[in-house]
């Protein structure tokens, strides 16, 4: 199997990402569809070395470093779809492992119905992305859609009127009408310096990629405070978690409670078909806008059942009934809900 053929495969089946993986005797082909990892071929432990290099070739990458992880780009053209293929090598004892992430803009539903979304969820979200003024958050563990629903619900705000501007690790879709930066670690531009950059750059509306350190939380949270929409991402349990994360990152309570809009959480779940497979995936998320009681919970460090409480007095859309319904309409089963979601069914 050459380059060219693994990857033409990978993107036939559908696949997010292709794991080239050396055991004691052979070489391992899996690639995750649908969230899941599949073997999709064995090869010779021969065919390893060749592999590696060629991929690191193609990426930009060193060949001669094979005792160093390094992350590099391939852009690959396959028929007329330009697809970004980000490449990751580690070594270990039976040498490199590489895994490569096929972003795939074209395949992207870019609409808050083509997410798959509960419709109370969807309503409740579609409001909170039309707000003024105020920090939006998207939260959810690695692969869990983050970054395609903020695609999908800037798309829904784009208009002439309106300047949205972006700050990402990597630009994964390229949108048009939407100035994309991206950030250059190397080059010295990082996450806070391109966010103040970006804040003198006039934007109605600004998107950052994740809020990683304290720095960006700080930056992201005062200029909520100043009259900017602000849409990011960020690692939490749980959207009332989020608000708990950032005063971890050393924002303060009150300024959390004051510059929060509202916060998304989500996973993805596979979709059960009528023969008892599981055919695509979709969205389970739950909603929560910051009114009044989530406000002063906040202020007052909550708990997080606390939170959750004052959460639903402010008419959240938690991810228990959105599973509850999920399971009543037949959309999925408890098996692929206890898979993802920690404490299976609630």
């Amino acid at each position: 199997m050459d380059v060219k053929a693994l990857f033409q495969q990978a993107v036939a089946a559908g696949a997010s990402d292709i794991h080239i993986e050396p055991l004691e005797e052979a070489v391992r082909i899996r690639w995750r569809c649908d969230g899941v990892l599949c073997r999709a071929g064995m090869l010779p432990k021969s065919r390893l070395e060749p592999l590696v290099s060629r991929i690191k070739v193609l990426a930009g990458l060193d060949i001669a470093k094979r005792r160093l992880p390094q992350d590099g780009r391939i852009v690959w053209q396959d028929g007329t779809r330009r697809l970004d293929l980000r490449v990751s090598t580690l070594p270990t004892v039976r040498g490199e492992k590489v895994v490569i992430r096929i972003l795939d803009g074209q395949r992207i539903p870019l609409s808050l119905e083509a997410l798959g979304m509960d419709e109370r969820a969807r309503e409740c979200l579609r409001k909170l992305i039309c707000c003024r003024q105020g920090l939006i958050l998207i939260c959810g563990p690695t692969g869990s859609g983050k970054t395609t629903t903020l695609y999908a619900a800037i798309r829904e705000l784009q208009d002439e009127a309106v300047s949205i501007a972006t700050l990402e690790d990597p630009v994964e879709i390229l949108l048009d009408g939407i100035s994309q930066s991206q950030v250059q670690p190397k080059g010295g531009m990082v996450f806070h310096d391109g966010l103040r950059a970006l804040l003198r750059q006039d934007p109605d509306i600004l998107v950052v990629g994740e809020i990683r350190d304290g720095e960006t939380a700080e930056i992201a949270v005062r200029a909520a405070l100043t009259g900017h929409v602000i849409f990011s991402t960020l690692h939490a349990p749980s959207a009332v978690e989020a608000a708990v994360r950032l005063t971890d990152m050393g924002v303060a309570p009150y300024l959390v409670a004051d510059a929060l809009a509202g916060v998304v959480s989500q996973r993805l779940v596979r979709r059960k078909t009528a023969s008892g497979n599981y055919d695509g995936r979709f969205c389970l998320c739950e909603v929560v806008p910051i009114g009044p009681a989530l406000q002063e919970a906040v202020r007052c460090r909550s708990s997080a059942r606390q939170l959750t409480a004052a959460a639903r007095k402010d008419g959240a859309v938690l991810l228990p009934e959105v599973i509850s319904r999920a399971l009543t309409d037949g959309i999925t089963d408890e098996t692929e809900i206890r898979r993802v979601c920690e404490g299976g069914v609630r």
